[in-house]
C-alpha cells in the first residue's frame, strides 16, 4: 500500500522536475572521433581543440549520461557498451550533418543578400562610388547599404558588417588589412593663372583664414592636430568632417586640411602646403571575426578593398610636395 503524499502547504514552492540536457551533435561527434582514431590527443588535433578541452567536454558528457562511455588503459581509449550506443547513433547522423553542411556551404559560395558598409564621409562621397558601380555590375545579387560616418561606434555595436576606416590603428576584436597609406595636405581654391608656392604648415597657420574641425573634437589626430597647430585666431569657421570643410572650401571660404587623394576628383583644389609626414594614416578594410568567412563579406572586402586602394592612389607628381617655403 503506498504511503499517500501529503499536498503542499499553501504558499509553499513546488520545486521544478529536474530537466535533461539533451546531447548536441557536437557532443556525438566528440564520441564518435574519439572511438575512431582510439586516444586523447589525436582526437583533439583531429576535433581542432586541445587535449584539456576535450577530456573536460568527455567528462561533461558522461557526467550528464550518467554512464562511462570508454574504458582507459594505457592511453588508448575503448567504448563500453553505453559508449557503442552512442556511436552508432553518431555514425548515422554523420552523413546528414555533412549533407547539410555541404549544401550550405554551397549555397554561400554564391553572394547574395545585404552588407552594410560603414565608412568616413570623404571617401563615401569622393572616391567609392565609381568602385561601388563596378561592384554592383560584378555581383548583382549583393545589396550594399552605405553608411558615412567618422568613427567606429557603428560597427562596435553591429550596426554594420564593413568598415573602410582612416586609422592608425584598428580594435583588436576586428580583422582585415591595411590597403594604403594617405597624405594630407592644406589647400585652397585653385584660381586661373594663379600658383602659389609651397607653404609650411607653420606659415600657412598664421593665415587668418581657416576652415577647421570643432573646438571640442579631439577624437582623431587629424582634430588634435588642428587644434595644437593653428590658433584660434587663425579660425573663420568650423565644420564636423573632411567633406563638410570641402564643401566650404569649394564656396572660397578660406583653407583647409584635406585628404591628398581629393586632388584625383576635385580639381578646383590649390595644395598650399606638401603632405604633412605625421598625418599620413593607413586606410583600413576591417569586419567582425565571426563575418570573416561569410561569402558576401569575403567578396565585399576582397573586390572593393583593392578598388578603394587604387581610387586614392595619387600620382606621383601630385603626392610629393616639393620644396615648401616659409
Amino acid at each position: 500500500m503506498k504511503t499517500p503524499v501529503p499536498d503542499p502547504a499553501p504558499g509553499a514552492r513546488i520545486p521544478a522536475p529536474a530537466v535533461h540536457k539533451l546531447l548536441a551533435w557536437s557532443d556525438f561527434e566528440i564520441v564518435l572521433v574519439v572511438a575512431q582514431v582510439g586516444q586523447l590527443s589525436r582526437a583533439a588535433e583531429a576535433l581542432a581543440m586541445s587535449h584539456v578541452t576535450l577530456l573536460r567536454k568527455l567528462a561533461s558528457i558522461e557526467t550528464r549520461l550518467k554512464a562511462r562511455l570508454f574504458d582507459r588503459a594505457r592511453g588508448h581509449y575503448t567504448p563500453t557498451a553505453a559508449g557503442d550506443e552512442l556511436i552508432t547513433a553518431a555514425r548515422s547522423m554523420a552523413p546528414l550533418a555533412r549533407q547539410a553542411e555541404m549544401k550550405v556551404i554551397g549555397q554561400d559560395l554564391r553572394p547574395s543578400g545585404p552588407v552594410r558598409i560603414t565608412a568616413a564621409g570623404v571617401l563615401v562621397g569622393h572616391a567609392m562610388p565609381p568602385v561601388l558601380r563596378q561592384f554592383a555590375t560584378s555581383f548583382p545579387e549583393v545589396t550594399l547599404e552605405l553608411l558615412a560616418t567618422r568613427d567606429l561606434v557603428s560597427l562596435t555595436r553591429r550596426e554594420a558588417d564593413v568598415a573602410f576606416r582612416i586609422s592608425d590603428r584598428v580594435p583588436d576584436w576586428l580583422v582585415g588589412r591595411q590597403l594604403a597609406l594617405l597624405d594630407f595636405k592644406i589647400y585652397g581654391l585653385r584660381h586661373d593663372g594663379l600658383k602659389p608656392k609651397l607653404q609650411t604648415h607653420q606659415a600657412l597657420a598664421r593665415q587668418k583664414r581657416w576652415i577647421a574641425f570643432e573646438s571640442d573634437a579631439r577624437e582623431l589626430k587629424f582634430d588634435r592636430w588642428l587644434l595644437d597647430h593653428v590658433p584660434d585666431s587663425s579660425v573663420n569657421l568650423r565644420v564636423d568632417s573632411f567633406e563638410h570643410a570641402l564643401a566650404m572650401l569649394r564656396a572660397d571660404l578660406g583653407i583647409a586640411l584635406l585628404p591628398a587623394f581629393l586632388e584625383n576628383s576635385c580639381p578646383e583644389l590649390q595644395p598650399l602646403s606638401a603632405a604633412i609626414p605625421e598625418l599620413r594614416t593607413p586606410l583600413w578594410v576591417i569586419t567582425h571575426k565571426e563575418l570573416s568567412q561569410t561569402m558576401r563579406i569575403k567578396v565585399v572586402m576582397q573586390a572593393i578593398g583593392p578598388a578603394l586602394a587604387h581610387a586614392v592612389k595619387v600620382p606621383a607628381g601630385k603626392s610629393q610636395g616639393l620644396t615648401a617655403h616659409g
